[in-house]
């Protein structure tokens, strides 16, 4: 199975973020539980508010760790994950044309009534587990 898949799995039972960063964690050391846990806050764009999707902020949770193992200096480490955050964000914006969640779904998550529309429409399993797997095959590419 590889990341994509592997997160689209995880995200039945995750957010988006969690999804994401748990594909990744155990390839530095973090395990899919602890990935669950540091990940609670973050679905539904920053704590179900619309803002950051998760799976952006997943990735740049990964990001961060990877970087982290590129350079044994802080500042180096600091610009290489600066550098793949924008890189990041270029391929995910090409391909969804944001990043906040509100926007990507249509819909607040924060307004009872839009949080209404967003699961009579499915959109969790149509819409977000396309950017979650999505979003891991970004990080894939740009990783390698």
């Amino acid at each position: 199975m590889n990341k994509s898949e592997k997160a689209i799995s995880m995200f039945k039972t995750m957010n988006c973020n969690q999804s994401v960063f748990a594909a990744f964690g155990p390839d530095y050391g973090i395990s899919e539980e602890t990935c669950f846990k540091l990940g609670l806050g973050y679905g539904g764009g920053m704590g179900r508010q619309g803002k950051t999707c998760g799976a952006v902020t997943g990735a740049y949770t990964v990001i961060g760790l990877w970087a982290s193992q590129q350079s044994e200096n802080k500042q180096e480490q600091k610009k290489i994950a600066a550098q793949k955050v924008a890189e990041f964000n270029t391929a995910f914006t090409d391909q969804f044309q944001y990043t906040d969640c509100k926007d990507l779904l249509g819909y607040n998550l924060s307004i009872p009534e839009e949080a209404e529309q967003i699961n009579k429409k499915n959109l969790f399993d149509t819409v977000c587990s396309n950017i979650v797997g999505n979003a891991a095959t970004i990080l894939t590419r740009i990783l390698a």
